[in-house]
């Protein structure tokens, strides 16, 4: 039979567990939905410099112009190349260089880039691929091109090289290291030794059990940085094309612009933009539940 002490210690631990809710919801939730309401009704006229009344005439500038799907299509494309490139290249350092990554320099190495903030990574990114940059330079002595016009346009480009690259680079350290946990708190080096014992080679292992364990235990995660590259703002700023425009650049050029109607259209791409992200979340996390 359960002892008053054990009732006590339950209705406490119970009771810790709602309040600690009750503190998200504070200092998470609250302020999250307080700002998105204030968006929608600005967005809506109800509020704001300018408001006269309620309309959805904004909601129609912004939707029926093609910018807003133009921007979250070219904010799709960049978030999964980088995060496709980054995951691959995180998943083969984790695989092959292990004993590296466990006692050697690079375990040390790979922390330095996630002290580098993202204006500096894209400023980097920006110094080496331009036409007047170092690796044109290097080319241009190295007798590859002629004159430094030759280069391509590695930046400020309609593809996104420069944007992709900077984010690679982001990412590569924070997965290898995330993988690299991953493998071995899985105990994946057994498991390795067993599949050698009943005869399947190291192929076999990375492709059916290695990959497959990262990549699921890592899903939270990997989806999590997605979205962090699809609203990044710093980088596509400073190395991305005026032409093509991710979501949060073409948001906050619509509020720094000298013309006050332009405001509550970036508050109804920054609405339109957040329900895509949290409809995102819930149908991709609900399932990683089904297949957890």
């Amino acid at each position: 039979m359960m002892t008053s002490e054990h009732r006590l210690l339950s209705k406490t631990k119970a009771g810790a567990g709602v309040y600690l809710r009750l503190v998200f919801l504070l200092l998470a939730v609250v302020p999250v939905a307080g700002g998105l309401l204030y968006g929608l009704a600005y967005s809506l006229g109800v509020t704001g410099a300018l408001s006269t009344g309620f309309t959805f005439l904004h909601w129609q500038q912004v939707l029926g112009n093609g910018a807003l799907l133009h921007s979250l299509t070219y904010s799709l494309y960049i978030a999964l190349i980088a995060i496709t490139i980054a995951t691959a290249t995180a998943l083969f350092m984790t695989l092959y260089f292990k004993k590296s990554l466990s006692y050697g320099a690079l375990s040390y190495f790979l922390y330095l880039p996630l002290t580098i903030p993202a204006m500096v990574t894209a400023f980097l990114v920006f110094q080496l691929l331009t036409k007047s940059g170092l690796v044109s330079r290097m080319a241009y002595t190295l007798g590859f091109i002629s004159d430094l016009q030759q280069f391509p346009g590695l930046v400020h480009d309609a593809l996104g090289f420069g944007i992709i690259l900077a984010h690679v680079l982001m990412a590569v350290p924070f997965l290898t290291l995330l993988f690299h946990a991953i493998y071995q708190e899985q105990g994946l080096e057994n498991l390795k030794q067993a599949s050698e014992n009943l005869g399947a080679d190291n192929a076999y292992f990375v492709k059916r059990i290695a990959v497959p364990t990262l990549l699921k235990t890592a899903a939270p995660n990997l989806l999590l940085y997605f979205i962090f590259i699809l609203g990044s703002y710093e980088i596509p700023l400073l190395i991305g094309s005026q032409q093509h425009q991710m979501v949060s650049v073409l948001a906050v050029q619509k509020f720094q612009r000298f013309n006050l109607l332009d405001i509550p259209q970036g508050y109804a791409i920054s609405v339109a933009f957040t329900l895509f992200v949290l409809l995102l979340l819930s149908l991709t996390f609900k399932k990683l539940q089904r297949h957890a």
